[in-house]
């Protein structure tokens, strides 16, 4: 994926992919996450009940007014609430996401015999990592997601108490068993599946676009770029699915009831106005433009460190047989 060479590409092994990848994005969640929390809590901000159906009054105003409240009131650390699962669900979700997403693509030439590296095969293969990757870290994110909600000053529709992830874990899975630690997964898949395919399409074309027509060097300027365009597409267009994801995430079915997806796109529209699917856009973007930008940055400096130490111990090898 993020190489112009495909012979280079080659020599990194599927585990090393995935292993780039869980490294690159669990250095970059340090700093997204703190968005993150406050992302979280904007798009359960207003959100409806179900008593009477009407949104609940807004706490925050806006992203600012959201993050002096957090840092006010329960201090600078709040906004790292559930960096544990959140690290977690980098190694997991991002090193499957991220590791897959050229084996992926190589399989489907392959079974298609095809040479190109057409748009379709890229979006498919991103869907493709990403989907895999949801569905191996949701019960992470479902720590993750109540954990960041949790707060004696924050007032969520559904309020949850735990201690950590592993007690918030082990609550849901004594009171709904192992299926209950999927909760949510459907309203993930898609959240996750348009952004890993609009993310990596768009970082991959926009970097080759950079190269080639914009004369930039294939290193740090054409990847700053690349991540940098890729991060803007990828959260006009999953931050809708982010706002239904967050909210089903955090329903139990005491105060808030989804019966799906679309049935929690409904009900936001109709309570909140069609406004409400765009909550937390630009915490969003503060979480995932640097995110996105870091991620892809580490990932091209750890598997060009791969690929290196690759090359000096094939050199090392042939030597020892010449002699």
């Amino acid at each position: 994926m993020l190489t112009t060479n495909d012979q280079t590409k080659a020599k990194l092994r599927t585990w090393e992919s995935i292993a780039s990848g869980s490294l690159a994005a669990t250095c970059a969640v340090f700093i997204s996450n703190m968005p993150e929390t406050i992302k979280t809590r904007m798009q359960l901000d207003g959100e409806a009940s179900k008593r009477d159906g009407s949104s609940r009054p807004k706490q925050y105003h806006s992203t600012w007014d959201a993050y002096r409240k957090i840092v006010r009131q329960e201090g600078f650390r709040a906004l790292q609430a559930g960096l544990g699962p959140a690290i977690g669900i980098q190694i997991i979700m991002n090193g499957l996401r991220l590791g897959l997403f050229e084996p992926i693509q190589r399989t489907i030439r392959d079974t298609t015999k095809s040479r190109e590296h057409n748009v379709l095969i890229k979006l498919t293969s991103g869907a493709i990592s990403g989907a895999i990757g949801v569905i191996a870290s949701s019960p992470l994110y479902l720590a993750k997601n109540r954990l960041q909600a949790q707060s004696s000053y924050f007032h969520a529709a559904e309020e949850h108490h735990y201690k950590n992830t592993r007690d918030c874990l082990k609550k849901i899975y004594r009171q709904n068993g192992f299926v209950g630690l999927f909760h949510g997964v459907t309203a993930g898949l898609p959240r996750v599946v348009v952004a890993s395919a609009t993310q990596l399409t768009t970082y991959d074309k926009t970097k080759a676009f950079a190269i080639q027509n914009l004369n930039l060097r294939d290193g740090f300027p054409a990847h700053l770029f690349a991540s940098f365009i890729s991060s803007l597409f990828t959260v006009t267009m999953m931050n809708p699915f982010d706002v239904v994801s967050t909210r089903i995430y955090q329903s139990s079915g005491r105060e808030t009831v989804y019966h799906s997806v679309f049935d929690c796109f409904k009900k936001t529209v109709q309570a909140e106005g069609w406004f409400a699917l765009q909550k937390g856009w630009l915490a969003l973007y503060l979480r995932l433009g640097p995110h996105t930008v870091l991620t892809f940055i580490f990932l091209e400096k750890i598997r060009s460190m791969i690929l290196k130490y690759k090359a000096h111990e094939n050199k090392i090898s042939k030597t020892q047989h010449s002699m």
